[in-house]
């Protein structure tokens, strides 16, 4: 290497080492405040034996001590915030390397205490950010993320902020979905409960790691998230809001009757909607969002207007009436029909008996009083005999029924 390459190389390591002596955390933080402290311990004590270097001391220290204060009003007012000494707090923190701001990740949630904001979570690092069992945490720095962290404590470099992460199998619900249906009457579902999580890393096995997670389902969970006037939505409303699409869908293709009273061909709408949301179509929609569905319970079909449904109810209550009068009027006409024939075997029955009661008498020989009486017998005859058999036809009932009912 010649002089000029050394020349270059030290110089280098020069610039490095001051730029991490000036912007650097942790232990570079606490070299500046040993390097500042002992500074001016020293000027100090020389000031006591000199006679005359206060006056050469004041400048310097009051510009050092305007030059932080015009730092912590900078950064109440860039970030809002409504603690002066929380903006003091982060950039003597940022500074000297003490008394970082902390973090907790839980549920795939930045907790902090109440009424008070948390400078991780509004400004970003420095910071520590401890992460629980089922969690996860991205790292952004100003470009591109920098890093994915699972549980435990983390340190947050100054630039960076981060992004909740659960690893934990999630619920969600939507109280209530509107939609029209093909032939334009208003439908409601009622609550719909629905249970995701994010992918999975499927070569990772559980038994190691109870939560595995794929990097690019994490970058899809984050940067796949919809926009809208209020922000950037969660997770949660994404994932929801992908539902809620296939529901309305389903009930914008087909009809009211269909959906809320389907007929005996094995139509089950419910089960459709199930089987839509788990179709690989919807699943991959999903995947885009770094997510699986687990399970989903569609709520119940209700109508929105009082007065539509009750209308219906009138027209089920008119097809029915008119369907049961029919089948009345076809069993009032079959008696009837039964009853007329019955009457012609019976007069048929006893022409047939009349005729057989003429064969057997002498026509020759009797005299026209003599037929007559015989016809007139066995026309009696006849219908005794009739009688007598519907007579018993009609006690056998009550009587089989009482010895039934009393066994001896």
């Amino acid at each position: 290497m010649t002089s000029k390459g050394k020349d270059q190389a030290s110089d280098g390591f020069i610039m490095t080492l001051t730029g991490k002596f000036l912007r650097g955390d942790l232990k570079w933080g606490m070299l500046r405040f040993l390097f500042l402290g002992g500074s001016a311990g020293i000027l100090f004590i020389a000031a006591f034996y000199i006679n005359g270097l206060w006056r050469y001391l004041i400048v310097p220290l009051l510009a050092g001590w305007l030059a932080f204060m015009a730092g912590v009003l900078y950064i109440r007012d860039i970030y809002e915030l409504d603690n002066f000494w929380q903006a003091f707090r982060y950039l003597f923190a940022a500074f000297f390397g003490f008394s970082y701001p902390h973090l907790s990740v839980y549920g795939g949630q930045k907790l902090s205490q109440e009424g008070e904001a948390n400078l991780l979570n509004v400004i970003g690092g420095p910071g520590i950010v401890f992460v629980s069992p089922g969690n996860a945490v991205l790292f952004e720095g100003e470009a591109a993320p920098t890093a994915i962290y699972p549980e435990g404590s983390h340190f947050v470099p100054r630039f960076e902020t981060i992004q909740p992460i659960a690893l934990e199998d999630q619920y969600g619900e939507l109280e209530s979905i509107s939609a029209i249906t093909r032939d334009g009457f208003d439908l409601k579902v009622g609550r719909t409960r629905f249970r995701f999580r994010l992918l999975a890393d499927r070569q990772s096995g559980r038994q190691k790691n109870p939560y595995p997670y794929s990097v690019e389902a994490i970058y899809d969970m984050i940067y796949n998230r919809t926009v809208s006037e209020e922000g950037v939505g969660d997770w949660g409303s994404g994932v929801a809001g992908d539902i809620r699409r296939v529901i309305s869908g389903y009930i914008n293709k087909h009809t009211l009757d269909h959906l809320t009273a389907p007929d005996g061909s094995g139509s089950d709408p419910r089960g459709d909607i199930q089987r839509e949301l788990h179709s690989p179509v919807f699943s991959n929609a999903l995947r885009r969002r770094g997510t699986e569905i687990i399970s989903i319970d569609v709520g119940n079909f209700e109508i929105a207007r009082k007065e539509v449904e009750q209308q219906r109810l009138n027209n089920w209550r008119a097809r029915w009436t008119g369907d049961a009068r029919l089948a009345r009027s076809y069993g009032d006409a079959q008696r009837l029909a039964y009853q007329e024939i019955g009457r012609a075997e019976a007069q048929a029955e006893l022409l047939i008996s009349i005729m057989h009661a003429l064969s057997d008498v002498n026509l020759r020989d009797g005299t026209r009083q003599s037929l007559r009486d015989v016809i007139l017998v066995r026309t009696a005859q006849l219908l005794e005999a009739m009688g007598e058999s519907a007579s018993k036809n009609a006690g056998e009932l009550p009587e089989s029924t009482e010895g039934k009912n009393n066994p001896k």
